[in-house]
C-alpha cells in the first residue's frame, strides 16, 4: 500500500457515505430537512407553510387543526432525521479535519522539499 493511500480511501468512503445519506433521505430539500443544530421549534417556524400545505392535501382541515396536523408532520420528519443529521455532522467534521490535516502535512512536506534544493555559496 502506498503511504497515505489509506487516509485517502477513508476520506473517499466518508464522502461517499455522506452523499448516500443525503440522497437516500432527500436532504437537499431545505423545506423538509432541518438545518444542522436546528431545534424542532426553529425547524417548524422556518417551514410551517410547507407542512400546512402537505397536511391540507391529506386532511382538508383548516385553521388550528391544519396547524396541528402540519406540526405533527414536521415532528415526524424531524425525529426521523435527527439521528441521521447528527451522524452526518460528525462525518462532515471528521472529513473536514482530515482534509485540513492533509493540507497542513502537504504544505510542510513541500516546504521541506524546497529547503533541500537550496544551495549555499
Amino acid at each position: 500500500m502506498i503511504k497515505g493511500e489509506g487516509k485517502t480511501l477513508r476520506r473517499k468512503e466518508k464522502r461517499l457515505r455522506i452523499e448516500q445519506i443525503r440522497a437516500n433521505l432527500g436532504l437537499s430539500d431545505s423545506q423538509r430537512t432541518p438545518m444542522p443544530g436546528e431545534s424542532l421549534k426553529d425547524f417548524y417556524k422556518r417551514t410551517n407553510m410547507y407542512w400546512q400545505m402537505a397536511a391540507h392535501e391529506h386532511t382538508q382541515h383548516t385553521g388550528k387543526e391544519l396547524r396541528k396536523d402540519g406540526f405533527d408532520l414536521a415532528l415526524v420528519r424531524y425525529r426521523e432525521l435527527k439521528p441521521v443529521l447528527d451522524e452526518l455532522a460528525v462525518l462532515e467534521a471528521e472529513q473536514k479535519a482530515e482534509e485540513e490535516q492533509g493540507i497542513e502535512i502537504s504544505s510542510k512536506t513541500k516546504g521541506k522539499k524546497k529547503g533541500k534544493n537550496l544551495t549555499i555559496k
